[in-house]
């Protein structure tokens, strides 16, 4: 799993000779690497939760490209 604070894990527009969202098909379809984006770690970058145990589930959508997940860190 690989995460962003960002709404796009890529350049955009994209770079010359780049296919459309590139990494993602890298990191997703070919590695099996899950991406996160829009993630929010103010709160435990004030708990100071520099190590913690990430857990999410898949979600129960049939033939579903994507999903809004709640991830559980824990310290």
């Amino acid at each position: 799993m690989i995460g962003a604070d960002t709404s796009s894990f890529e350049v955009i527009p994209f770079e010359k000779d780049a296919g459309v969202f590139e990494v993602h098909q890298i990191l997703l379809a070919i590695n099996g690497i899950h991406i996160l984006e829009n993630i929010n770690t103010e709160e435990m970058a004030r708990d100071q939760a520099w190590e913690f145990l990430s857990r999410s589930a898949r979600a129960r959508i049939t033939g579903g490209v994507q999903a809004i997940i709640n991830p559980i860190a824990i310290k």
